[in-house]
């Protein structure tokens, strides 16, 4: 590790215990302030908005907080290996285990206010695990035990498997398996490339590339009183030096780097102006904003 890049995660540690505390963690009696901005230093930029197709941090940190995944790994366990519904409500196994059923959650709407059935799920899930021949699909080999993606009722999603697999809870809480709008890809499996829309906590304002990516509330989150903040903001510094430079001149106040179980994602609904940070180490930060 060179002495800069030592030097920035030192500074990123100070930045953490100043948010934490004497007291580390925060205790379920401290109540979050609503209200700010958080502003964030990311390495790089997207290739595209894609999720499904990228594998760069540079597009799941900015874009992360617009969309919702049917699971996720629980920003609290350190282990990294429980997982906890995100627009999954509840699930069951088989006694074979190869048939997942998920009920999802009501009432969850994307961005343009359509509401978010298993339709949705049904086609992104399709589109990951069997893309279209102009699709990029970077997770595809993940999925290849999956026989079938069934949408039974509007609020149900049922996996079936070709054979029993104890890792598959863990391939659908994958931070990358954004939750895309059916009507969409089903008249342009492109479009998601360029644009975004999704059902996440925070709606999609701006990118100018070189600068800076921002995200505004959502005030129709599926999460009540969820996120705390007001907006984010993601400013994209490649040059290690500038990085510290931003952050000891606080016009940023953290990078996120490490794990990607822990996305910028889980950030995004539990910041607020008293900061829960957890993750694997000083380099990552994690929460639900």
């Amino acid at each position: 590790m060179t002495r800069l890049a030592r030097l920035l995660m030192l500074l990123i540690c100070f930045a953490l215990i100043a948010a934490l505390g004497p007291s580390a963690p925060a205790s379920a009696q401290d109540k979050p302030r609503y209200g700010g901005e958080l502003v964030f230093v990311v390495a790089a930029e997207p290739p595209s908005y894609d999720a499904h197709r990228e594998e760069t941090f540079g597009m799941l940190h900015p874009a992360a907080p617009h969309y919702n995944t049917l699971l996720r790994v629980d920003p609290f366990d350190k282990t990294g290996t429980k997982f906890i519904g995100d627009l999954a409500e509840s699930w069951t196994v088989s006694a074979d285990k190869r048939t997942y059923t998920f009920k999802l959650r009501q009432g969850v709407k994307f961005h343009d206010g359509s509401v978010m059935t298993s339709k949705d799920v049904k086609a992104s899930y399709d589109r990951i695990i069997n893309p279209p021949p102009t699709v990029v699909s970077s997770r595809q080999a993940q999925y290849k035990n999956v026989e079938s993606v069934e949408a039974p009722a509007p609020d149900t999603i049922v996996f079936r498997l070709k054979w029993p697999e104890a890792s598959f809870m863990a391939g659908l809480a994958s931070p990358w398996n954004w939750i895309y709008k059916a009507d969409i890809l089903a008249k342009d499996q492109h479009w998601y490339e360029k644009n975004v829309m999704g059902t996440g906590p925070f709606k999609f304002v701006e990118y100018q590339r070189g600068s800076h990516w921002v995200g505004k509330k959502n005030p129709d989150y599926w999460d009540k009183g969820k996120p705390y903040l007001d907006s984010y903001r993601a400013i994209f510094i490649k040059d290690p030096a500038a990085q510290v430079a931003a952050i000891r001149g606080e016009r940023a106040m953290i990078q996120f780097q490490g794990d990607e179980r822990f996305a910028m994602k889980d950030a995004s609904c539990h910041f607020s102006r008293k900061t829960t940070v957890s993750g694997d180490g000083a380099s990552t930060a994690s929460t639900r904003w």
